[in-house]
């Protein structure tokens, strides 16, 4: 079953990286590398561009490598939060992941033909507060929890998957500290759609505190990441 408002909350109009409670979307966020993007390549369709051109950014310790018999489908920016829950205020606790939600948007045609700007836009997105669709990226759909541990992605036309995480590995050092590259695979029966892996990858933000020393029970961190969907 999808979370609720608190799933769905995303971004603080005041630019917050850390909330405390559910917050929700409004003025329409602009990144500004993206003006150096023809409005072509920022209105694709999955056929305008070569997907299989694109590169993947290096990892710091590498994730496995999608499976032989996939390929690139579609790539994304998300923008939304990471989710956390402490069992007190103390130091003594540590905050656990309750999942995440965001907004996903088609950067396919950016990501092949301006690989060098597309790199720029998870760290772009999270400085920026979000509260609508970016009005130079189209939406693709959105990212959820369906439960605890199972990360889900909405891309409607596109496919709908339940997946689960065999890999991860640390994000680079950053300021704020990002959360971890992933590799997602597909888990369930009953999803629509080709989608079989996906990556998280070049991520901004959403690494809760060290400990949860004067934290509320629940809250959020805001990020961003690059997605990258593989399908047979």
């Amino acid at each position: 079953m999808r979370f609720t408002l608190l799933a769905l909350a995303a971004l603080s109009s005041s630019g917050a990286l850390v909330s405390a409670s559910p917050v929700s979307f409004g003025s329409p966020i602009v990144l500004p590398g993206l003006n150096l993007v023809p409005k072509s390549a920022l209105t694709p369709s999955l056929t305008k561009c070569d997907l299989q051109s694109a590169t993947q950014p290096a990892a710091t310790t590498p994730l496995p490598p999608p499976s032989a018999s996939l390929s690139v489908y579609h790539i994304a920016i998300g923008r939304g939060t990471q989710n956390y829950t402490c069992a007190d205020s103390t130091a003594a606790s540590i905050p656990a992941s309750i999942g995440a939600v965001a907004s996903l948007y088609n950067a396919s045609c950016v990501a092949v033909g301006y690989p060098t700007v597309f790199a720029t836009l998870p760290q772009e997105a999270l400085r920026v507060p979000i509260t609508s669709i970016p009005p130079q990226l189209v939406p693709s759909g959105k990212h959820y929890f369906s439960d605890a541990t199972t990360p889900t992605f909405d891309l409607g036309p596109l496919g709908f998957v339940h997946l689960k995480k065999v890999a991860s590995v640390p994000a680079p050092a950053a300021n704020p500290p990002a959360v971890a590259w992933l590799k997602l695979e597909y888990e369930t029966q009953g999803d629509i759609g080709p989608i079989q892996e996906v990556y998280r990858l070049n991520t901004a933000g959403g690494s809760p505190p060290a400990n949860c020393s004067g934290m509320p029970a629940t809250f959020q961190v805001q990020y961003a990441a690059e997605y990258w969907f593989y399908a047979t």
